[in-house]
């Protein structure tokens, strides 16, 4: 079991302005702030905020194409304990990036080993039957054995954060039980 104060790395992939920066700062920061500014390239943050006698290490990987390519990211996922996959799930479509983003994070050698979890943001703006369909379209799109992990959250309103939070912090305690 990982002991009191440990320090856990979570790299946060995905789609471009799906509300990776918004939920990072959420995390670090406790509070929901309106118009972040896009990431370009990496943000970092460390959450001093004590979850289950954890620190959290968050990496922000800017989403657009042209980082991703440019192979910035390969080094940055080094060490992660956790990968975080992030789409729209206010835009069903941006779920199809993600694939980029897993071919990015297999490049750690530990990825087999780290925590995977499939994130859709931004679910105050979506109809909970929108949810349903959401859910059915992210399992024919991705191989559950990949990413066993799906949760859909809303930073805004907070719906699902506090579970998820709770639910990662829990898998990160584990991580040297496995």
């Amino acid at each position: 079991m990982s002991q009191k104060g440990t320090l856990h790395k979570i790299a946060i992939l995905g789609t471009p302005r799906s509300g990776k920066t918004t939920f990072c700062v959420r995390l670090a920061k406790e509070v929901y702030a309106e118009n972040i500014p896009t990431t370009r390239g990496i943000d970092f943050h460390v959450v001093t905020a004590n979850l289950a006698g954890l620190k959290l290490q968050i990496w922000d990987l800017a989403g657009q194409t042209h980082f991703k390519e440019a192979g910035l990211f390969d080094g940055m996922v080094s060490g992660a304990s956790a990968f975080l996959f992030c789409y729209d799930a206010s835009d069903p479509s941006s779920i199809k990036e993600i694939d980029g983003w897993l071919e990015v994070a297999k490049q750690h050698k530990q990825y087999e080993q780290t925590k995977k979890y499939l994130v859709g943001l931004k679910a105050d703006l979506i109809s909970e039957s929108s949810m349903i369909g959401l859910n059915k379209l992210v399992m024919k799109h991705l191989d559950s054995e990949i990413i066993a992990n799906h949760y859909i959250l809303s930073v805004k309103e907070d719906i699902n954060l506090d579970n998820f939070i709770a639910l990662m912090a829990e898998d990160l305690s584990n991580i040297n039980n496995e």
